[in-house]
């Protein structure tokens, strides 16, 4: 049985594919996962802080989709 919660999950995916976007697991060093913790704003995760630093407004994100 699939959950609200991953039925949620798997719209964002197929959204940002939509998009252009790619996933990427990474190793990163200490020194740049304390500098992400100080430029996070209270509704970005670490990958999204690092993906505003580098691109800035160069690629819209796709709207989030709506939980309940």
């Amino acid at each position: 049985m699939v959950t609200t919660n991953a039925d949620r999950l798997n719209g964002y995916k197929d959204k940002m594919k939509e998009a252009g976007f790619t996933r990427l697991s990474m190793y990163v060093h200490p020194d740049l996962v304390a500098h992400l913790n100080t430029e996070r704003q209270s509704n970005e995760y670490g990958g999204k802080v690092l993906e505003r630093l580098l691109l800035g407004n160069a690629k819209k994100r796709p709207a989030p989709i709506s939980g309940k």
